[in-house]
């Protein structure tokens, strides 16, 4: 069987890069040692993939990317550390992923996920599967995005701060505290102020468990801790909130008033 892995005369790679089947490197790219690339994955023109960057199959880096970049943090000391990104990632134009500040610690970027152009996923963050980092996104480095989260565009985020799944995240919002599953915030300070209706549907949260997210929300606005509590004992949705609040280290924004 043929094996096809397609590098422009331009690129340099390093023959101690582990590089798989049917991967394309375009022009002027730089792939340093200790660099792997799954299989069917293209990195575009004038990428950089450093030394400790981990891509998965499928992956489309660039052009202009880079990933596995030093941390911009005071406490690194070059030790070595990873960028990972999983299967399927999409890094467009510009965009930069630093890998992790601790002895073989992580950056991680989930499966499927999309980042759009200029921006950038700091050190140690976390990002799920299925999300979407519009364009200009900065994370603060150790942030947590959970699963299907979409944040908008020119949105910031402090460091240590969480996103919890199938949130949004409104475009132009910064934000210094952590947010909660299945709820939309927006504003500067981003505050909370319904729940994520659209991106929930369109991942087959509906009828009777979305009915319970509402009650949920509701109660949480008028700080009606019983009825919270009651529904998180029926609900796994509910109880993945009470969770994501009883883990709050930085506190958890409020809601918007009159919304």
């Amino acid at each position: 069987m043929t094996v096809r892995i397609s590098v422009d005369p331009s690129a340099v790679v390093s023959p101690a890069a582990r590089i798989a089947d049917d991967v394309e490197v375009g022009p002027f790219v730089v792939i340093e040692a200790d660099v792997v690339v799954g299989p069917g994955s293209r990195i575009r023109t004038g990428s950089v993939l450093h030394s400790g960057s981990r891509l998965g199959g499928h992956c489309l880096v660039g052009p202009y990317a880079v990933v596995g970049g030093e941390p911009m943090d005071s406490a690194f000391r070059g030790e070595a550390s990873l960028a990972v990104l999983g299967d399927g990632v999409v890094l467009r134009e510009f965009v930069t992923v630093h890998r992790a500040t601790g002895e073989g610690e992580q950056t991680t970027i989930g499966d499927g996920t999309l980042v759009m152009t200029y921006t950038h996923v700091s050190h140690n963050v976390q990002v799920g599967r299925k999300c979407v980092l519009t364009t200009s996104v900065q994370l603060g480095g150790h942030c947590r995005i959970g699963d299907r989260v979409t944040i908008g565009s020119n949105s910031i985020l402090h460091q240590y701060c969480r996103i919890g799944d199938f949130a949004m995240f409104g475009a132009g919002s910064a934000g210094n505290q952590d947010f909660l599953p299945f709820v939309m915030a927006r504003g500067n300070p981003a505050r909370h102020f319904r729940l994520n209706k659209v991106g929930l549907q369109r991942n087959g949260i509906e009828g009777e468990r979305y009915r319970l997210l509402e009650r949920a929300v509701r109660a949480l606005r008028h700080r009606d801790r019983e009825t919270f509590a009651q529904l998180a004992s029926t609900s796994s949705d509910v109880r993945l909130m009470a969770e994501f609040i009883e883990e709050s280290r930085r506190g958890v924004a409020r809601f918007q008033k009159g919304d």
